[in-house]
Order: C-alpha cells, then structure tokens, then sequence
C-alpha cells in the first residue's frame, strides 16, 4: 500500500531541470482555482484510486499513468480517444500542468487526475499496488552527459517501483528521440525480470496506434532526431 515519506526521504527524490516558467496571472489563478479538484488522492486498493474519477463502468475501466505529460498534448489527447478509460498524469512543469489543464476544459474530459510532484513520490505515496493498466513514458530527459545519467528516469529501482504499481499483463510504452537513451532504456527493460518485450525478436516497437507528434517531436525530428518506441509488458 501507498506509503508516507519522510522530509529526508522526499529530498532523495529530488526532481531537476525546470519547474514553474513563466506563468501569466490568469493563468496562475486559473491554476489555482482548477488544480486542487483535479489533484490525485492517495489510496490503498484500486478500486478505491478508480472511485476518485467516478467511472461509468468502474469495473472494465483502464487506469493510465502519464509520467512527465509537458504540456499535456498527448495525455489530453489519449483522455478523448479513451473516454472509459481513468488517466493520472504527473509533471512538475507548472507551465505544462496549466496548458493542460485548459486543454482538458476545452474538450470536456472529466477523466483525468493530476500529481505535481516527482514520479517516484507519485508512485510511492498515492498509487497502490497491481493497479496500472498502461504506463507512458514520452521523451523523459535524456541527461546526455555521462555525469548526469544518475538523473535519468530510467533506472533499474524506478522499473521495480513501477513494476509493482502494475497489474499483471500490464503494458509500459516508452519513446526517446535520443538515440543513446533509446539503448539504455531497452537495455534495462530487457534485462528487468518482470517485464517482456512485444516485440517477438526484441528490439523496437512501431509507432503506437493513435499517435500523436507533438510540437516537442517535430522539433527533434527537425533536428535528426527521429523518436524510438518501446513497448514491453508486464509479466
């Protein structure tokens, strides 16, 4: 069940790179008046983490986690094509959290829940276990520098912490438009006990179905960046 952490503990977890940006003051009122409604609650059992978005049918609904959603493209998008379906998405970019939050005004989606905090506090403190259905990861920071790849989401403690906030056949999508990272994240997929890749001989995925380029994507592949895709499942 969901855990309470210490202030030191909290700190070990401690998130890099940028947080808030600049904020208009409509926009940071906006965010304040609309945020708490949508902010996730901790639970201990999943059906009680199900009731906070009063599904319609609570017992075929899909629980999805969006780690780092930015500005909220493709986790709005996925809450309209999967309108059945409950969606967490956790950032720590105010900016981000804002623009998603007028996204999700805009096209009447009551599906989505909201965490501004690390994803491993998230996943500690209010997912319980066996409880995602889908887990998305679209390009997480890939800290090139050899130095800073301590930082990087991706890491062998992160997957077992995900692993058990995940139900059994379970499925975790990944992209990266950084080649190097791409390599990484496979590498420690692959060698991770829990999980399987789709791909019959290992390797890359193909694009999702439904995918969405963002503005972030097309900005790499303008680059010669093209994005990689992994999908694994969990056993």
């Amino acid at each position: 069940m969901p855990i309470t952490l210490t202030a030191d503990e909290r700190r070990h977890f401690k998130t890099h790179g940028r947080k808030k940006g600049f904020l208009k003051e409509k926009d940071a009122e906006h965010l304040k008046e609309t945020l708490p409604s949508l902010t996730l609650a901790a639970s201990d059992h999943r059906d009680k983490l199900l009731a906070q978005f009063k599904p319609q049918k609570p017992e075929s609904a899909k629980l999805w986690l969006e780690i780092g959603f930015g500005n909220g493209d493709y986790l709005s998008h996925l809450a309209a094509l999967h309108p059945q379906d409950c969606f967490i998405g956790v950032d720590v970019f105010l900016m981000g959290v804002s623009s998603l939050l007028r996204r999700l005004e805009r096209q009447q989606s009551v599906n989505v829940k909201l965490a501004v905090d690390s994803a491993n506090i998230v996943l500690l403190e209010k997912i319980p276990l066996n409880s995602l259905d889908r887990v998305v990861i679209n390009f997480p920071d890939p800290w090139p520098k050899k130095r800073h790849h301590k930082r990087r989401l991706i890491q062998s403690e992160f997957l077992d912490l995900i692993s058990q906030r995940m139900v059994s056949g379970g499925l975790i999508s990944l992209a990266t438009d950084w080649a190097e990272y791409s390599q990484w994240m496979l590498e420690h997929l692959e060698a991770h006990e829990d999980f399987i890749n789709t791909v019959t001989n290992g390797g890359f995925a193909p694009q999702p179905e439904n995918w969405l380029t963002t503005n972030f994507q097309k900005k790499g592949q303008k680059a010669g960046r093209p994005a990689r895709h992994l999908l694994f499942q969990k056993q």
